[in-house]
């Protein structure tokens, strides 16, 4: 009885340590519309492969031509912090709503920056209202950080001389292509100018 209840707490800390090393992140998209921001939808599926899953407001329509830019809102679920990011309307509407999403995921694969943009680079001549979107098509990229070169330790002085001795031709010093001039003694203001 005491190896079965052993065995039971055992498997409960394995299932444990495997949910906190599967961390699944999910990210919550809004857009603004009228100052207020309305649920898109939402990428689920990090660090691994992520995936889109549009909400019910996903469609909508944009009434006031003072609206020129689309701006969407992305909340961390697992963390809270909230990213803001946007696009010229234009453009969304030159691409036919397809858009892209590139997330940054630091080197413990947790997930902290986004990049946003329009498929279109231009925009059309005149856009008019209202606007209505059509179902998105969204595409991503996952960026995951890379570790930088590691700096040198050590004494740097026998790390030169290594150098010199593997390299073929011998180092000139530095004072040998030097003129040697004497050190002018430095003259007063008075002397200088008077």
């Amino acid at each position: 009885m005491l190896v079965l209840t052993f065995l039971f707490i055992l498997a409960i800390l394995c299932q444990s340590s495997f949910a906190e090393q599967e961390k699944i992140t999910r990210l919550s998209i809004y857009h603004q519309k009228n100052g207020n921001f309305i649920r898109r939808g939402e990428i689920v599926g990090l660090p691994g492969v992520p995936q889109y899953v549009s909400a019910d407001n996903e469609i909508t329509e944009f009434n006031d031509p003072k609206e020129i830019f689309y701006q969407i809102k992305v909340k961390d679920e697992n963390t809270g912090n909230i990213h803001l990011s946007s696009v010229k309307l234009c453009q969304m509407v030159a691409s036919d709503w397809n858009d892209e999403f590139i997330l940054h995921l630091d080197e413990n694969n947790d997930f902290y920056h986004l990049d946003y943009y329009s498929t279109a680079k231009d925009c059309e001549e005149k856009v008019k209202f209202p606007i209505s979107t059509k179902p998105f098509t969204t595409s991503m990229k996952v960026v995951k950080a890379s570790k930088g070169p590691k700096p040198l330790l050590g004494s740097f002085e026998s790390q030169a001389k290594k150098q010199q001795q593997s390299s073929k031709k011998p180092a000139a010093d530095i004072n040998d292509q030097a003129p040697q001039f004497k050190e002018v003694e430095e003259k007063s203001f008075f002397q200088k100018y008077w």
